[in-house]
């Protein structure tokens, strides 16, 4: 069992996610797209890449946990966790959610996370289009499946990216990974708070970071600032992995969720399951 926890850069507020990766489907379904590329690497790697599949069902237990970014107010709070179901190309991804009635949404956003369509001829897979604008500014969405702009076995056409050797292509696009996670919790009026009981377990986790507290849960960096691993994440395997889930989830079962009724008042609904 494997537990992977990151900083969701682009949402700052503890007790809200508002960004577009991770992107809710449903109460039962969370999509991943083009973020976090060490970890999509990860993910390609070990999961993709050696059994040239676009699609593989997750081997093991796998989570994702995303806490909110650096904030005035100093509050950290869990926004996010989700079991990874299936690993997938996000040309497979292409192929089979925009099929699927349930997508249909996040399909048709301007900015959707699924950003790319792949390009073929003849049948073969040949690259990639930019189909939304996310990641569009200075072609950015080019390095979500590739760690080099200038990589040997691409050529670059305006939103296009192909294949100069498609033969290649698992060795070339090595970030070409999104997934699907099973939603355990999204955050939609209160993030799950990092109590003593989670905070030991992540301090237990990074035996080699001083200061972790429950606003720093990754430690310090050089400038006394909190550390949110720019671009990385912090892996937790086996039995703490499994204790640190245990814990969230019982964290969010009991959780009193807020929300506006249709008179204008904060109000509150029961647990959160």
């Amino acid at each position: 069992m494997k537990a992977y926890a990151y900083v969701v850069k682009a949402s700052k507020k503890p007790d809200v996610v508002k960004c577009v990766v991770p992107y809710k489907i449903n109460n039962d379904t969370i999509f991943f797209g083009p973020c976090k590329k060490r970890l999509r690497e990860n993910f390609y790697e070990s999961y993709l890449k050696n059994l040239h599949m676009g699609e593989v069902n997750a081997p093991e237990e796998i989570y994702v946990v995303g806490v909110n970014a650096s904030n005035p107010k100093k509050i950290r709070k869990i926004v996010w966790i989700g079991r990874v179901q299936k690993v997938l190309t996000f040309e497979r991804a292409y192929n089979i959610l925009s099929q699927k009635k349930e997508f249909e949404k996040m399909m048709n956003l301007e900015d959707s996370p699924l950003h790319l369509k792949p390009i073929y001829k003849n049948e073969t897979f040949i690259g990639y289009k930019l189909r939304s604008k996310e990641h569009g500014e200075n072609n950015s969405w080019i390095l979500d499946i590739i760690k080099k702009r200038d990589h040997p076995n691409v050529n670059i056409n305006g939103k296009k990216l192909f294949l100069i050797d498609p033969s290649k292509r698992w060795e070339t696009f090595t970030r070409d990974c999104c997934f699907l996670c099973e939603n355990l919790f999204y955050a939609e009026g209160k993030g799950i708070s990092i109590d003593e009981d989670i905070l030991g377990l992540l301090k237990a986790a990074q035996p080699n970071k001083k200061g972790v507290d429950s606003y720093a849960i990754f430690g310090f960096r050089k400038d006394g600032s909190a550390d949110g691993l720019t671009g990385s994440y912090l892996e937790i395997d086996g039995e703490m992995a499994e204790k640190l889930i245990e814990t969230m989830t019982e964290r969010r079962d009991n959780m009193v969720i807020p929300y506006k009724s249709s008179r204008g008042d904060t109000q509150h609904r029961g647990k959160c399951i």
